[in-house]
């Protein structure tokens, strides 16, 4: 299985394409998914992708899939060390970046700190490194932080996350709920169980989004909780180079809830980007 060496831990990534790896050119899509998921979670995408003809490249997150699970290392900067780690692993030197919640706030990272890797991004109801989440969110978090330290990780999840609001629009998709279920079934929730404090940055990415000028698509379920809705606001007003996609009836998922709306999008996203750059 492919493993990439990425700072402490060994990242667990697919690399699919036209060809050997070896022989593959061009600006890869790199695929990153959401907190307590894992690269399945881009599997409606895959195929739209790359059946256009894009290298496709998707990799658990540390803590995540079969990635390493380190007892400590979950901060915004150990995130973004592995997603640099792995580029250089696959010698690629720029890329065109999507995201999913968690994954979005990655790419943004990495826009921040290495923009000539950054080619473009796509951020599908992406959190924001920064943003203060409303008192009720928070308190849930905290809820199922608890739970996962007072019970079985599994237990605790199937308890207090499956059930969370902020996945009622895949419910309504029983097999697409089931695929999501078994993801986060899996996830061993280490980073609920780190005791380590973590200072944050001087100034946080949602301070910063000005400075970036990769073309962004920012793509947001119509139902998604409030918080997100309203990530996706200050995404698209500043970033320079940002449009917004709503997708109707749609809660935090809308790649897994409705992928025959958003993979056209994203498509026609990525194309206008190689073409602006020839």
């Amino acid at each position: 299985m492919p493993f990439a060496s990425t700072g402490d831990i060994k990242t667990y990534y697919e690399d699919e394409g036209p060809g050997p790896p070896s022989a593959r050119r061009g600006t890869p899509v790199i695929l990153i998914h959401g907190h307590s998921a894992d690269l399945r979670l881009w599997e409606p995408q895959v195929p739209a992708l790359l059946g256009a003809g894009w290298r496709v490249v998707r990799y658990d997150v540390r803590g995540h899939g079969r990635s390493s699970v380190p007892p400590t290392g979950y901060s915004w900067e150990h995130y973004l060390a592995d997603l640099r780690g792995l580029l250089d692993h696959l010698r690629v030197e720029r890329a065109h970046l999507a995201g999913i919640s968690m994954g979005g706030a990655i790419a943004l990272q990495l826009a921040l700190e290495e923009p000539g890797r950054v080619a473009s991004l796509a951020l599908l109801d992406s959190a924001l490194p920064g943003f203060a989440y409303s008192p009720q969110f928070e308190d849930d978090i905290e809820r199922l932080r608890e739970a996962v330290r007072a019970d079985r990780p599994r237990a605790a999840l199937e308890r207090h996350w499956l059930t969370h609001p902020i996945f009622d629009g895949v419910r309504r998709h029983p097999e697409r709920f089931a695929a999501l279920r078994r993801m986060v079934l899996d996830y061993p929730a280490a980073d609920y169980l780190d005791e380590a404090e973590y200072a944050p940055p001087e100034r946080p990415a949602i301070e910063r989004l000005h400075e970036i000028q990769a073309p962004a698509l920012v793509i947001v379920g119509e139902r998604d909780l409030p918080d997100f809705r309203i990530i996706a606001d200050i995404l698209a007003e500043n970033l320079p180079r940002a449009r917004k996609l709503v997708v109707p009836g749609t809660g935090h998922l809308p790649s897994l809830e409705r992928p025959e709306e958003v993979n056209p999008a994203l498509l026609s996203f990525l194309r206008a980007v190689e073409g602006e750059a020839e």
